[in-house]
């Protein structure tokens, strides 16, 4: 036989599919906006290290009182993945300051500098990319999204 209880309280399938159906629609929205967030906190660790190297290159420059590089010489260009004895300035044969001193730890990429300081080109792991949609720009001379 069947009794009839009333004060029962509880939901209905429909109510449930509703609410699954909302927590499925916010967690694709928020999903999407982390994998944004990651993305650009990626490129923005790149052109950080960029902007280190280049500064480490011109308080060199700077601390040496010369418009030039000694190691590369002029024109001629140098890798640096932030190694010591790279990127120098040499003063009555002695190396007076090395830009290895201006940064710490070696870096994820590596950089080619003219003997003006100026960096034409990276590459990290010998590819042209940082990271997933992450390439050098060699217009820009930076970093930035394929």
């Amino acid at each position: 036989m069947k009794m009839i209880h009333r004060g029962e309280k509880g939901f209905t399938l429909i109510e449930l599919l509703v609410v699954i159906a909302i927590l499925g629609v916010i967690a694709a929205v928020v999903a999407l906006n982390v994998g944004n967030f990651f993305g650009r906190g990626t490129l923005q660790a790149a052109n950080t290290e960029l902007h280190q190297v280049q500064t480490a290159v011109i308080a060199c420059m700077a601390d040496g009182e010369t418009g030039l590089l000694t190691t590369p010489l002029g024109n001629t260009t140098a890798s640096w993945s932030g190694g010591p004895t790279v990127i120098t300035v040499v003063v009555g044969g002695n190396i007076t300051f090395d830009a290895n001193n201006y940064v710490y730890g070696p870096f994820r990429g590596t950089y080619v500098i003219n003997g003006y300081g100026e960096i034409t080109t990276a590459s990290c792991n010998g590819t042209g990319q940082w990271g997933a949609g992450i390439v050098w720009s060699p217009t820009y001379k930076n970093w930035a999204k394929a």
